[in-house]
């Protein structure tokens, strides 16, 4: 028994002065950890069951998790076990390395990181330390023990869980920050990717006209409607083909109606309108010889459901139940009319019908190459119309640094938000002028590609996480790419 004493005295002095209590004061948890190091998150502690109880053919699961807003991480769990339980674990631990090669093996995620024994004659103290890789996700989480009982004994199985440390602020090991004299060296070695082929292209003008609205078409007649249709649809048309390098190749109109009474009397009703709305725009020569195609939905349901799933009106969830359920021509409409004596169809002809009738309208066009000095005198004019690779030519056709090189690229990536190479140049363009905050908006999306380990090693060197820079620029030199073995290089000078 002294000894005992003396060990748990030692224990006692070595941890923290406070320890967390959890599942109902059974558990005491001490010399928490968690700290990043080398791109792993490294989490501990020390948890003392010596006021557990615990019966000799039971066993408790100690399960930390890590959890934010929108992921949960379960890391390997803790057992301890009754004496019974204990042999029951050990005799099976034993005829699996026997059976091994028979045998599925248990997948790492489920294996314990440690077993113990509820041995009342010894310390009962367990010390966890796993690593796992480092997520950003992970900073600000929440540290969580959920506390799982066996459910032996005729005992309901339990589940408790006691949050251990919130909003987690990970620390972070050795690590060095930037000096503003090893800045420029790195802010040079950022690297601009080539663009992969068959993945610059803007081919499709779209437009669309409301029928409601202050300047909508319900506000003219049939014919003053056509005018005003055939009117922007030729001004977008001739200010495409103003452009150089462009030609437009097919014209297609859709127009969208709304509920107004019966249904194929507004199929009717919206061929018609489609037919002579084709032909005022043929005899008006919209398009010159460019094929065209006129269509009309008759009732635009598709809408309709989306605007009442997002609009604030009454029985909206009643409303979109119906709008699933019944059949459009089984009394859809009649269905909406009779609930709540009509209040929700009132809103729905008030708010949401208008806002469906619509005429939208896409430009198909062929872009043909343009050489660097007409694509230079395009973009210095405003023109948005260059392709992805033109506006990478542009870019590299002036001096590296240089107001129109950075344009280029920061515009490129705006007008091709879903490239991978446009965001990774334009973050290269911001870590030059030390925007840390822009280059990270532009990179995280793109993170987990070897395109933008270089400059994600950069960035993280300039926010000052020499661990996480490090792995990233290793990554990348594994990949060939030589500033990042320069980084790597003037990284180690420094570490000396």
């Amino acid at each position: 028994m002294k000894k005992k004493l003396i060990v748990l005295c030692l224990l006692l002095l070595g941890a923290e002065v406070y320890a967390q209590q959890v599942y109902k004061g059974q558990l005491d948890i001490t010399d928490k950890d968690l700290s990043v190091s080398k791109g792993k998150l490294h989490v501990g502690m020390s948890v003392n069951y010596e006021n557990l109880q615990l019966s000799s053919n039971e066993s408790l699961t100690l399960t930390p998790l890590l959890k934010s807003e929108k992921c949960v991480l379960e890391l390997p769990p803790m057992v301890v076990n009754g004496c019974i339980r204990q042999r029951v674990y050990h005799r099976k631990q034993v005829l699996s390395s026997k059976q091994r090669s028979r045998l599925k093996p248990a997948s790492a995620s489920s294996a314990p990181a440690v077993v113990a024994k509820n041995n009342r004659k010894k310390v009962r103290q367990l010390a966890y330390n796993i690593q796992v890789p480092y997520l950003d996700w992970m900073e600000g989480a929440s540290l969580v023990l959920r506390t799982s009982e066996c459910g032996c004994n005729g005992k309901p199985a339990g589940i408790y869980e006691d949050k251990i440390a919130e909003g987690v602020k990970m620390s972070r090991l050795h690590t060095s920050s930037i000096g503003t004299d090893i800045d420029s060296c790195y802010l040079a070695l950022t690297n601009i990717v080539p663009l992969v082929d068959g993945e610059d292209t803007l081919h499709v003008q779209k437009g669309c006209i409301p029928y409601w609205g202050s300047n909508g078409l319900d506000q003219l007649s049939t014919g003053k409607q056509d005018y005003e249709i055939c009117f922007r649809l030729r001004e977008a048309i001739h200010s495409l083909e103003h452009q150089s390098g462009l030609t437009v190749t097919r014209l297609k109109v859709m127009g969208y109606g709304s509920p107004e009474g019966d249904y194929r009397k507004n199929e009717k009703v919206s061929l018609r309108r489609a037919l002579a709305l084709k032909d005022y725009l043929r005899e008006n020569y919209v398009a010159g010889n460019v094929p065209f195609e006129v269509n009309w939905v008759a009732e635009d349901w598709d809408s309709i459901r989306t605007l009442v799933r997002d609009s604030n009106m009454p029985l909206r969830q009643a409303v979109a139940d119906i709008i699933n359920t019944v059949d459009l021509t089984k009394g859809r409409e009649r269905t909406l009319l009779k609930l709540a004596d009509g209040a929700p169809y009132k809103y729905l002809v008030e708010y949401i019908f208008p806002k469906v009738r619509r005429v939208e309208y896409s430009i198909d066009y062929v872009q043909h190459h343009l050489g660097t000095a007409e694509g230079r005198r395009l973009f210095e004019m405003g023109s948005r119309s260059l392709k992805l690779s033109e506006f990478f030519a542009v870019a590299m056709s002036y001096p590296k640094g240089s107001n129109e090189y950075n344009d280029a690229f920061d515009l490129a990536a705006r007008l091709f938000p879903d490239s991978p190479e446009a965001a990774i140049n334009a973050a290269a363009v911001a870590l030059s002028k030390r925007d840390v905050k822009k280059a990270r908006a532009y990179l995280e999306k793109y993170a987990t590609l070897p395109l933008a380990y270089n400059n994600m090693g950069i960035l993280y060197l300039l926010e000052g996480n020499r661990d996480k820079a490090e792995v990233y620029l290793q990554m990348a030199a594994a990949n060939g790419v030589k500033e990042a073995r320069q980084a790597l290089t003037y990284l180690r000078k420094q570490v000396k």
